[in-house]
């Protein structure tokens, strides 16, 4: 009864007036000021979202000039060149806005111009520049319709609203959509030529020049960007869309292709997703087409309700008091809410709903249980704020109390710093110690702090974690990387010191085998030294072909991939590593029969030399035995492996085998990794398997690997398997008694090389003339150019290189058959040979049958430029 008569007081009444009458000044002023207005736009673009899209009107149709159309025609602007077909294309169409500027003449105007004066129901778009005036079509592309695509975005950039009036400049320039919509409706539109001139007058006096804005309208969203239906420019112009399918159709020109042109935030722009000018050009143009656009209360109007609405929630809450009140205020909050909703969604027409919460929230004020719910959900608010911002911190941050017990933590914690900091304990350095936990395979820098309380005395610690793992990462792919480039500079310094001593060895060899073979002319068949002379040729083969071995490994350069064998490749790599693996490592191999593979044997001899490498040094010092083995399976769906990723067919198969520790069970899933390696630093890369992965997967192939703890691994390469073809067996390089006929010029600054080979050509039956000077070969060629029938030279000389000496008795002798021997041949020799018109490249060392065919087939065939 007390409260009942304080309610129904004088005084009480008074007092809520009064009370009322601050709150309705303050509110009148904060609404003047633009206090409400982002609550309002929060909700007015909520009320879209939460009504939802609906469908726009079906004639218009957007043609968009996206990523297909830009990567068809050219990067943005497009050449206007293509204007023109397109509006040849579109006749059919009612009517086309153009949401491009045209500001600037161009290329391609006069097409575009006689296609507006013949389809004149395109409106081109008119805009304000940053200066503040306005930039009309270019007066090259005639006098066609205009209109303005100005957008005024809101304080928080959202486009809400737009004007179907512009006056600048003195003119006054309707809006694109507004223009188009005229032209349907039978109207004249506003050309450059015709814009209404403004003056002052009438005007409130305001400046000639400013900018004003009439007719404005708020825009009704149909939906979130993509809700009109869109082809794309590229597609009009190549007529994948007949003529009679735009009839009937308003077409809206514009860009879409994304970080092009600028897009706008409109009401369903919630996740930052903004939408293209042109589908907001459709959308203004859809609103006066079927009148959906919003009608707004007028702001007298609007806060007169709200006095009034205020003043009777105001009496109507004071009576009530605690949950009552609550419930009340929620009521009216809802009521005011859905009221708002519904007159947006359903009648077009927009409350904004700001100043009538405001007015349910002041009323509530006045009650002691609603301020202290007030200051209770701030707090909780507060306490929200607080812990969202802890959470958000990226490194982990932990509280303990005394006892070391966590107390406090933030989101970050929980993802496996608590578990690392309980596995490590606490750090007794002050400063951050950094360390890798081997359960999460991951690198983290711990840093504590003590915390004191009030008196001094320990409070307990808070520890922050960070996870470091991604630079660390980095640092030591960087490291690697170094490494690995110095380790290529090391290889190529070998390659280059391995050609030259290439050269120098071919060249005693050659000299070896040029007298053996003179010795053996001279020793009968039966006697003992014939055997040992044939000795001494077949130990320089086997040097020849290990030096071959080296250079071939020292060489990096790809090649074309051709079908080759498997099998002599991995004779070369064992052959290669018997030399370098230690005693205690035994080494055998099954190469196969004559499987063959498409490929490049340079990368196929990488692939199983870094298999064996990787197998004997994860064997060590240890003994051990590694098996290479070599066969042809075949693959079918009945017994496809998983991991293996292999289509069915015929596939050669190249294992390594070792008896090593194996491979960890917890890192099998990373060998494959770049620079990923179990070695001690300065052992290796960690791109030993990475290398080899990707040659198996470039050549169309598979890599797995089995492997048990102590007992071994074994890595398995598939390859695709080539058909076979025959070869031929060569003839007996040694075979003598091979008679030939014919007049040389023999080139070498060796004289032993020049002795033996003009000997052992004359045996042949060659007439030879022979010089170690290139200088006075040439002055011989030059008094006789017609004598010779073939000239062999070396390739490195002193005063003139064969490729030199060639090319100046060509320019004697056009047709002169020339044999070029070399020490060390290499693809940049074999380029430059054939340029220089050499017939044949002949490797060193050699047998006389040999140079005496690449004499014959040169002589034969003219200028082929082969090497043998």
């Amino acid at each position: 009864m007390i409260f009942r008569s304080y309610y129904q007081s004088a005084f009480f009444k008074d007092q809520i007036l009064a009370l009322g009458l601050v709150f309705l000044v303050v509110a009148g002023l904060l609404d003047v000021m633009g206090f409400f207005n982002g609550m309002d736009d929060y909700t007015y673009d909520f009320f879209f979202r939460l009504r939802g899209t609906t469908d726009p009107p079906q004639q218009i149709l957007i043609a968009a000039i996206d990523e297909k159309s830009l990567e068809t025609l050219g990067r943005w602007p497009i050449d206007r060149k293509y204007y023109a077909p397109f509006l040849e294309q579109t006749k059919e169409a009612l009517g086309i806005l153009s949401d491009i500027i045209f500001a600037e003449p161009a290329m391609g105007d006069k097409p575009f111009k006689e296609a507006l004066a013949r389809f004149p129901h395109m409106i081109l778009a008119a805009y304000v520049n940053r200066s503040g005036h306005l930039v009309l079509p270019a007066s090259s592309l005639g006098q066609p319709p205009v209109g303005h695509v100005h957008i005024e975005p809101g304080m928080d950039g959202v486009v809400r609203e737009t004007y179907y009036t512009l006056i600048l400049d003195g003119k006054e320039l309707p809006s694109a959509a507004f223009s188009l919509y005229t032209l349907l409706a039978g109207d004249t539109s506003v050309t450059p030529d015709q814009l209404k001139s403004v003056d002052s007058h009438g005007l409130n006096g305001t400046p000639l020049y400013s900018i004003l804005q009439a007719q404005k309208r708020r825009i009704n969203y149909y939906g979130p960007p993509g809700t009109f239906p869109s082809i794309s420019f590229s597609d009009i112009l190549e007529k994948q869309y007949p003529q009679d399918y735009f009839k009937n159709k308003i077409l809206v020109l514009g860009l879409t292709a994304a970080g092009v042109d600028q897009d706008h935030l409109t009401c369903f722009s919630q996740n930052r997703n903004r939408m293209p000018g042109v589908e907001l050009q459709a959308t203004i143009l859809g609103n006066i087409l079927d009148r959906s656009y919003i009608r707004t209360m007028g702001p007298i109007g609007h806060r007169t309700l709200g006095a009034l609405f205020f003043l009777v929630t105001l009496l109507w809450i004071s009576k009530r008091s605690g949950s009552r009140a609550l419930m009340t205020g929620a009521a009216l909050f809802i009521g005011v809410t859905g009221g708002a909703f519904v007159l947006l969604s359903f009648f077009n027409f927009w409350v904004a709903p700001g100043i009538f919460w405001a007015g349910v929230a002041g009323a509530q004020v006045f009650g002691h249980i609603v301020h202290l719910e007030i200051m209770g959900q701030r707090l909780v608010q507060a306490r929200q704020d607080w812990q969202t911002s802890f959470d958000a911190i990226d490194d982990a941050i932990i509280i303990k109390d005394k006892l070391g017990q966590p107390v406090l933590f933030n989101k970050a914690a929980s993802y496996g710093a608590m578990e690392v900091l309980e596995r490590h304990g606490q750090t007794e350095n002050p400063g951050p110690a950094q360390l890798f936990d081997p359960k999460l395979d991951q690198y983290f820098e711990i840093q504590q702090f003590s915390r004191q309380g009030k008196d001094g005395s320990s409070a307990g610690s808070v520890h922050v974690v960070r996870n470091i793992t991604e630079s660390t990462r980095l640092r030591q792919q960087q490291t690697a990387m170094q490494e690995q480039l110095i380790q290529s500079e090391k290889m190529d310094a070998i390659g280059a010191l391995a050609g030259g001593i290439a050269h120098d060895f071919n060249n005693i060899l050659s000299a070896i085998m040029g007298y053996t073979q003179l010795a053996q002319d001279e020793i009968q068949n039966n006697n003992k030294a014939a055997e040992h002379l044939e000795k001494v040729l077949k130990a320089c083969s086997r040097s020849a072909e290990l030096i071959s071995q080296i250079l071939s490994f020292s060489r990096r350069s790809p090649k074309e991939r051709a079908p080759l064998m498997v099998g002599p490749i991995v004779k070369e790599v064992l052959q290669l590593l018997k030399a370098t693996l230690p005693p205690t490592i035994t080494l055998t191999a099954d190469p196969g029969g004559n499987e063959m593979v498409t490929g490049d044997p340079n990368q196929i001899f990488q692939v199983v030399l870094n298999l064996c490498t990787n197998a004997f040094q994860a064997m060590g010092n240890r003994p051990g035995k590694i098996t290479v083995t070599v066969k042809g399976i075949e693959v079918d769906r009945e017994n496809l492996v998983p991991d293996l990723e292999l289509l069915p067919g015929k596939y050669v198969q190249i294992s390594v085998a070792d008896t090593g520790p194996g491979i960890p069970e917890k890192i099998r899933g990373r060998v494959f990794e770049p620079y990923f390696t179990t070695k001690e630093k300065g052992s290796g890369t960690g791109l030993g398997l990475a290398t080899t992965h990707g040659i198996v997967k470039n050549h169309g192939g598979s890599l797995r690997f089995d492997s048990s703890e102590n007992k071994g691994t074994c890595f398995h390469v598939y390859l695709p398997q080539a058909e076979q073809i025959e070869t031929s067996t060569l003839a007996d390089e040694q075979g003598k008694g091979q008679q030939a006929l014919g007049r040389l010029l023999l080139v070498d600054d060796q004289e032993e090389l020049v002795e033996t080979g003009r000997e052992l050509l004359t045996g042949l039956g060659y007439e030879v003339e022979a010089t170690t000077c290139p200088e006075q070969a040439l002055k011989d060629f030059q008094n006789r150019p017609e004598f010779f029938d073939a000239v062999i030279t070396d390739l490195h000389m002193k005063k003139m290189t064969g490729i030199l000496l060639a090319e100046k008795l060509r320019r004697v002798r056009k047709d002169i058959p020339i044999v070029l021997c070399t020490g060390y041949n290499d693809a940049m020799t074999e380029k430059a040979a054939n340029q220089a018109g050499i017939s044949v490249v002949i490797n060193k060392p050699f047998f006389v049958t040999q140079l005496s065919k690449a004499i014959q087939k040169a002589i034969r065939d003219g200028h082929q430029g082969q090497l043998i």
